[in-house]
């Protein structure tokens, strides 16, 4: 009688696929941060084998590539295949505070923004979410209705070529607008197709483009010493627009993020 083989199949080796010009990094820092030896420059589409993929901070996983290629540092949102960092918010959570659907790819977003500005304790997670549920009605908008030609030629905004109105006006959930914001947040993120606009951003940093600013004005601090929606929507919104409707979310936030 022939032995039966004890020998198991191989596991299909996990692969990690960049989805922009991106960096293998030894240390999880800032570009300017690093050694040349330190960073590898990554074009899109290049794709690795990895062994083993582990949860990071800011944004970041800790990566060991396969054929004992040297373990690496890589921003969640630049790749395909990670394991995805913290899961912050589950999508049942988040649909039942904006009270619509939330498609998976802007879930992903929003997890990594969470994760990336530290969105991370119950207080400044129920602040943003219910904020930007409002600022979007509940989703239904992360462009700007407006065709953006009252932002052309407005230096204050960075719009100084012809056409930087409706291509930079607002986008996301927190409506970053003018040539200036998505130059600084193209800067942040490290993906120049940013630049390329309303559209783009919409669509892939709906909600990190808020985390943006959010963290540029310092709204965890703010949230961090107890503030209560009106203070929020003050740094917000400049004013005390919409509060009825802000608080409303809030409480929603309440009920589903302990």
């Amino acid at each position: 009688m022939k032995a039966q083989s004890t020998m198991r199949s191989k596991k299909p080796m996990k692969t990690i696929t960049a989805k922009v010009q991106t960096q293998l990094k030894k240390k999880p820092v800032k570009d300017s941060q690093l050694q040349p030896h330190e960073i590898l420059a990554v074009a899109p589409g290049k794709t690795y084998g990895v062994e083993k993929i582990e949860p990071g901070e800011n944004g970041y996983s800790k990566v060991t590539l396969a054929a004992n290629s040297g373990t690496f540092y890589v921003v969640n949102q630049d790749w395909d295949g990670l394991s995805g960092g913290k899961t912050l918010i589950t999508k049942a959570q988040a649909q039942a505070i904006f009270a619509n659907s939330i498609y998976d790819e802007e879930l992903k977003d929003l997890n990594a923004c969470l994760e990336k500005y530290q969105i991370s304790t119950p207080a400044r997670m129920r602040h943003f979410i219910s904020q930007l549920a409002h600022e979007s009605g509940g989703l239904k908008w992360l462009k700007e209705l407006a065709d953006g030609w009252d932002y052309e030629g407005r230096s204050d905004l960075g719009n100084v070529c012809s056409g930087d109105g409706p291509k930079y006006k607002g986008s996301g959930a927190l409506q970053l607008t003018g040539r200036s914001n998505y130059q600084d947040f193209c800067n942040e993120i490290g993906d120049p197709r940013i630049m390329g606009g309303c559209d783009y951003v919409a669509k892939n940093y709906p909600f990190t483009s808020a985390g943006f600013w959010w963290k540029n004005n310092n709204m965890n601090q703010l949230c961090d010493r107890g503030a209560t929606v009106a203070e929020v929507t003050r740094r917000v919104n400049g004013g005390y627009n919409g509060l009825e409707d802000r608080e409303y979310y809030y409480q929603q936030a309440c009920k589903f993020i302990q």
